[in-house]
This record gives C-alpha cells, sequence and structure tokens, in this order.
C-alpha cells in the first residue's frame, strides 16, 4: 500500500517540477539504482566494495558504443549497459571473491584504479574527460519523444528503478536472496549448512555489478554522453556513502540515501562550496545514532 503511494506520488510529481526538477529528479532516479545495485554485493552479501565505479562506468560506455556503433535504440543501448558491465563482473569477481576482508577490498579499488587509467590512456576509445557524445535519442529506435525531454528522462528513468526496486525486492525474499544473506551473516554457518560460499560470493558481486552497469546504461541515453571520470573511484565512494546512510540490507534504503543526499547536496551547494564537509556529518551522525541507516526507522526495513 505504502509503496503504490509512493509510485502514485512519484507519477504525478512532475507537474509541479520546472524543467531542472524534472532532469534532477531523473538524475536521482539512476544514481538511485547504481546505490540499490551496489546494495546486492554489500548488504545483502556483506562484501564492501569500492570498485563499483568500474561497472557503473562500463555499463554507460557500453551502451554509448551499442548506440555509436551499432542502432541509435536506448533500449538496446540499456541490453548492452547490463552485458558490458555483467561481464566486467564475472571477470573482476572470479578473483575478488576468492578473498575476504580487507584483501577484497583492496582488489576491488585495484581493478577501478586500473579500469580508470586506461579510460584516460585510451582516449581514442573513451574519449577521456572530454567523452564521447551523440545526438539525443528518441524514445523507440527513431520513433516517438526525444529523450533530451525532461519529462520523458524522468519517466524513462523512474520505469527502470521501479522495475529494478521490483526485481531486487523479489530477490531478496526468494531463496538465493536468503542464500546472500546467509553468507553475509555467517560464511563459516553456510558452509557447514552445505553452501558453496565462494560461488555465492561471486553470484551476488555478477548481480551486483550488472544493476550497477544497467543504471550507467541510463545514465548515457538521458545524458548524451559520457566521460572517463565515470570511473573514478568517487562514484564508488558515493554508493558506499548511500547504502550506509539508506540502510544496508534493505532494498530501499540505498535509494533513500541516495535521494537524501543528492537532494541535500543540491540544497547546500548555494551556500558551502565543499558539500562533502556537511554529507560526511551527517554519516558520522547516522551511524552513531543509526547504525541500520535510515531504513531502520520504518517497519519491516530488511524486506522493505
Amino acid at each position: 500500500m505504502k509503496a503504490g503511494l509512493l509510485l502514485l506520488a512519484l507519477l504525478v510529481l512532475p507537474a509541479g517540477l520546472n524543467r531542472f526538477g524534472r532532469f534532477f529528479a531523473a538524475e536521482i532516479f539512476t544514481w538511485a539504482l547504481y546505490a540499490m545495485g551496489f546494495n546486492i554485493c554489500f548488504g545483502m552479501a556483506g562484501m564492501l566494495s569500492f570498485g563499483h565505479a568500474a561497472f557503473f562506468a562500463s555499463g554507460a560506455y557500453g551502451a554509448t558504443f551499442a548506440i555509436l556503433h551499432v542502432a541509435r535504440d536506448p533500449w538496446l543501448a540499456l541490453a548492452a549497459a547490463v552485458v558490458a558491465a555483467t561481464a566486467l563482473a564475472i571477470m573482476v569477481g572470479f578473483f575478488a571473491v576468492r578473498v575476504v576482508s580487507h584483501s577484497f577490498v583492496i582488489i576491488t579499488i585495484t581493478f577501478s584504479l586500473v579500469l580508470l587509467l586506461l579510460a584516460h590512456s585510451q582516449k581514442d576509445v573513451t574519449g577521456g574527460d572530454d567523452g564521447l557524445l551523440f545526438p539525443p535519442l528518441a524514445l523507440f529506435a527513431g520513433a516517438g519523444p526525444s529523450l533530451a525531454t525532461p519529462l520523458v528522462t524522468y519517466y524513462v528513468a523512474l520505469a527502470v528503478l521501479v522495475l529494478g526496486y521490483v526485481l531486487l525486492r523479489r530477490l531478496s525474499r526468494s531463496p538465493l536472496g536468503l542464500v546472500f544473506q546467509a553468507v553475509r551473516d555467517s560464511e563459516r554457518r553456510a558452509t557447514l549448512t552445505g553452501y558453496d560460499v565462494q560461488r555465492y560470493r561471486w553470484l551476488a558481486f555478477v548481480l551486483s555489478g550488472g544493476v550497477a552497469g544497467l543504471a550507467g546504461g541510463v545514465y548515457a541515453i538521458t545524458h548524451a554522453q559520457v566521460n572517463a571520470q565515470l570511473f573514478d573511484i568517487t562514484v564508488s565512494v558515493d554508493a558506499v556513502i548511500w547504502t550506509l546512510i539508506g540502510g544496508a540490507g534493505s532494498v530501499l534504503g540505498p535509494a533513500v540515501g541516495a535521494a537524501l543526499v543528492l537532494a541535500f547536496t543540491h540544497a547546500v551547494s548555494h551556500w558551502i562550496v565543499y558539500t562533502q564537509i556537511p554529507v560526511g556529518i551527517l554519516l558520522i551522525l547516522i551511524v552513531i545514532f543509526w547504525p541500520r541507516g535510515l531504513s531502520g526507522l520504518w517497519p519491516s526495513s530488511r524486506a522493505s
């Protein structure tokens, strides 16, 4: 019921927003999906990754290459984004899940930094900091309204976010999701129960990378450009911050965290240049007083 009311509110929200407000809301939806994808790895399976920017960026570039070299179809571009990010997650995860704790963090950071350096060094392919541009897309392969229209951008980003939420909610309640949570709570107990912990950690990592790549694809088709800075480690750190603030383990929590931080950052940017400072203070307060994040303040938060 509450989810239905929230969806209804989001459907009618553009009526009260100007052009910038609609585009900014679409931006929030995109990053919220990215945070929910990261949460599969961190909140659901208990693996802290600082390399998810690589999957978001690879998804964005996968979508862009599909548009530039295959067809100007946004839905094909999104499929290419998922394929590119999932393929990268399969490779990175093969090595990363073989270690635990700080070693896992180091491996994910290392892969992300290597890809960042490659993206900057291979400017002929990635465009470097200048990036790659393409004309705004139509909604359906050359037909329909333009994705350059903020209202269209809003509803496309919202539709993908809602689809992602529905699928991830089902995952969290499925037998597979419960195994992920068992691995998170106690790898030793999960092993004694008969589960191949390494295999399930790898699967969670791959699914997480695929959803992050889908978010990257949404970013590409709604911005009509990508650049190498999407590989930057700050994009990975943002996902960690949003998830901790919203609540790791809750499906909706990371999305709420992303929306709150992005809206808060935009609001205080009129008065403060270094917006990371108040965000850092907010994170410290939430970690101290609400260890489960904001999702701990509403009922049934672990399944929300």
